[in-house]
Order: C-alpha cells, then sequence, then structure tokens
C-alpha cells in the first residue's frame, strides 16, 4: 500500500487555496469596478446639458417705438368777438441699434430621494454700446381769422445705451422618448435696469413661469427650446387724475429660445442660440375740459403708446459639470 508524500499534499492544497484567493480577489474586484461604472455611468445628453455653467459674447439688437398723438381746443367769449384756436400733433420716437455685451450661466439638474431631476438655474447678461434714435414731430395749429400754421422737427443722433439682465429659474424636468426628450417648466424671476450711459437706472422686477425643451438629435449635439412669460412691474405708462405721468400696473415680455449644444470634449461643450422678447410698454390716455358761463372753454386730449422688440444672438462654451 503506498501513502502520498504529506509535505507535498499540503504544497498542493496551499497552490490551490492561492489560486482560490486569487480568483476571488479578481472577480470581486471586476464586480466592484462594475458598479462604480454603472453608478458613474454619462447622464442622458438631454441632462447633461442642464449641468453647465458657461459664457458667452451676445450681440443684442433692441428696436423701441413711441409715438402719440396731442389735440388742444379752446374758444374764448369776448365782448364783441369769439377767439378760436386747435392744435393737433403727433410725434414718433424711434431707437434701433446692435450693441454688444456678455452672457454668464449656471444650471444644475439633480435627484433627491424623493424627485428626480429638480432644476435650477441664473443667467447674468450686460451689454452696451451706440444706438441710432430716430424723433418726427409734426403740429398743425389753427387761429380763427388766419392761415393753419404748420411746425415741424426731424431729429437722427446716436446715443450710448447700457442694459443688464438677472434670472433665476427653478424646476422639475420629465424624461421621455428613451431618454431622448426632456421638457422642464420652471418658475422666474429677475431684475432689469439700464439707459441712458447707465447700468442701474430704470430696474424693474419680473416674475413668469417658462417651459425648457431638449431634445437630443445625438448623444454630443442636443437642440434646446424655451418659451418664457414674464411679468414685469410697473411698466404701464398712465395718468393720473392730476394728468401727469404715473407708472402704475404690470406688462407682460414674451420670449422664445431655439438653441444648439454640441459636446466636443467629456466636460465641454460648444453653445449658441438666439431668443426673441417682445414687451408691449401699454397706453396712456387722457382727456379733460372745462368751460364758463360766458361761453369760454377748452378741451385737451393725449394719447400715447410705445412698444420693444429684442433680439439676442449668442456664442460661448460651457463646462459640463
Amino acid at each position: 500500500m503506498q501513502f502520498t508524500n504529506v509535505p507535498t499534499l499540503v504544497k498542493a492544497l496551499n497552490l490551490m487555496i492561492r489560486k482560490t484567493a486569487l480568483l476571488t480577489c479578481l472577480t470581486t474586484a471586476t464586480l466592484t469596478f462594475s458598479m462604480i461604472d454603472a453608478a458613474c455611468a454619462a447622464p442622458p445628453a438631454v441632462v447633461a446639458v442642464n449641468r453647465e455653467i458657461g459664457l458667452s459674447v451676445t450681440g443684442n439688437f433692441q428696436d423701441v417705438i413711441a409715438k402719440g398723438n396731442r389735440q388742444y381746443n379752446s374758444t374764448y367769449q369776448g365782448y364783441h368777438y369769439t377767439d378760436t384756436y386747435q392744435s393737433n400733433s403727433s410725434y414718433r420716437d424711434h431707437a434701433t441699434g446692435w450693441t454688444p455685451g456678455f452672457r454668464a450661466d449656471a444650471q444644475y439638474m439633480f435627484d433627491t430621494s424623493i424627485l428626480k431631476h429638480l432644476y435650477v438655474a441664473s443667467s447674468f447678461t450686460l451689454d452696451s454700446g451706440n444706438i441710432n434714435e430716430n424723433y418726427h414731430y409734426h403740429e398743425t395749429a389753427i387761429r380763427s381769422g388766419s392761415s393753419p400754421n404748420h411746425y415741424g422737427a426731424r431729429d437722427n443722433v446716436g446715443f450710448n445705451r447700457s442694459g443688464i439682465n438677472v434670472t433665476g429659474e427653478i424646476g422639475k424636468g420629465f424624461l421621455l422618448l428613451n431618454d431622448r426628450l426632456l421638457i422642464t417648466p420652471v418658475v422666474q424671476g429677475g431684475y432689469s435696469a439700464g439707459g441712458y450711459d447707465t447700468y442701474t437706472a430704470y430696474g424693474k422686477g419680473y416674475v413668469g413661469l417658462a417651459l425648457h425643451v431638449d431634445y437630443a438629435i445625438t448623444s454630443r449635439l442636443v437642440i434646446r427650446g424655451r418659451a418664457g412669460w414674464a411679468q414685469y412691474l410697473k411698466v404701464g405708462t398712465h395718468y393720473n387724475s392730476n394728468g401727469y405721468y404715473s407708472d402704475k400696473g404690470s406688462r407682460p415680455e414674451w420670449s422664445g429660445d431655439i438653441a444648439l449644444d454640441y459636446r466636443m470634449t467629456d466636460c465641454f461643450h460648444l453653445t449658441g442660440g438666439v431668443r426673441y422678447t417682445y414687451l408691449n410698454y401699454g397706453h396712456a390716455n387722457y382727456f379733460n375740459s372745462t368751460s364758463s358761463s360766458y361761453g369760454s372753454a377748452y378741451s385737451y386730449s393725449n394719447n400715447e403708446t410705445a412698444w420693444r422688440n429684442g433680439v439676442q444672438l449668442r456664442l460661448g462654451v460651457a463646462y459640463q459639470l
């Protein structure tokens, strides 16, 4: 009867145990790295573009039109004569031009234990440059017993216009179409100011709603859209009971964006787009009349309106967080 050499058997068992341990370690490491990769997998492209900080250069076009009509009528009754006077005037003020500037954006989309794809964002824009203003005025005055007199004036000047705008948004995204489409309704609020050679004059706050729509054309290219409504405070121009200007009420600004976001590397994106805005400043109407027992009387009326169209072109780079 033959017996196996004990030391040889021990060495064989020891080698087997080492191989088994090594295999177990390799298997565990492989599973661990697989879990880490799965946990750190890149988000869908439409989510990635909402986790960026970016800086863009902008070209800002503004077209502001204000116009109005005024009428004045008077009658004076003397002892032996009656004198009448009538005046009709109109004006149109048109300011338009392009100004350069920049825009900084920061946005982030995250998950909580309860909700997914929560969204927060902020944006700051600044622009300054020279634009043209064209002013036209015409008046016709008629006095009893005289021929009509015509007055008029035209002026075309350039001036510096500066402006800033700060916007904040909070919302929630909804993924659709196999994570290729992201719809994000948000609440927005902000502050806008600017004017002739100043960044701080005529400041107005606003609140409103907006809807973001992002669609991934490819894993690198995303087309982005936004439609917004912002209610500006104290924008409407009216007359008060004494006939003087008074800023009351609020006015809505409507905006629409279309943009592209292209992922050049894992972190850097090329961004660009165009935004259109429209704001109607409202109407100012005033009428007043008096009369006396001697037959003298006068009446005065004024009607004014103004609106603004704006376009912003931008091109920049963003860093994905």
